[in-house]
């Protein structure tokens, strides 16, 4: 009995400074210097679709059918694709501060005071940090054999940072880049 309460101590001790360090982590200002106003208004969000096929049922089935050493090709390709969706989330997380970042910028050189609009940024910024929190649990107990990642909100939080700047281009139309 003691040992599993010590054990159970230990885990909940480290699933505290895996949130520690993440949570550090998230709320951190992002390095990006003054991003390009263009690059803004070229940006999609096509390129984090693939985010969310990542972890896809139909493959593992696809290979648990296969011939062979099937437990331990899946065990791989789950840490593989675990990987790559690391990678995604570093550079969705980069894409949305350049967008937050732009849109600060139009922002503070709009014409006009626009309080609802700051507050907007504000409050999808706190949207973004949440999701991306979640799915970085997720993923962390994904890893572990216990549920599923789901990146839809973290993509619509990104989707909304992008709507918010491009209304906000509109509202700043003219002003120097």
């Amino acid at each position: 009995m003691n040992y599993l309460l010590a054990g159970a101590s230990v885990l909940i001790g480290v699933i505290a400074l895996v949130f520690v360090f993440l949570f550090r982590r998230l709320i951190s200002p992002n390095g990006d210097a003054q991003p390009s106003l263009e690059w803004c208004n070229r940006f999609s969000i096509n390129k984090y679709r693939p985010m969310e096929r990542l972890f896809s049922d139909a493959d593992y089935a696809f290979l648990a059918a296969q011939p062979g050493d099937a437990p331990h090709m899946l065990k791989k390709l789950k840490a593989e694709r675990r990987r790559i969706f690391r990678c995604y989330l570093r550079c969705l997380s980069r894409d949305f501060g350049r967008l937050h970042t732009a849109a600060k910028f139009l922002l503070l050189h709009s014409p006009q005071d626009q309080p609802d609009l700051a507050s907007a940024l504000l409050k999808q910024r706190l949207i973004f940090r949440y999701a991306l929190l979640a799915v970085h649990f997720r993923l962390a107990l994904q890893a572990l054999g216990i549920g599923t990642v789901d990146v839809s909100g973290l993509v619509r939080a990104l989707a909304g940072m992008r709507d918010q700047f491009q209304q906000l281009a509109v509202a700043t139309e003219g002003t120097p880049a």
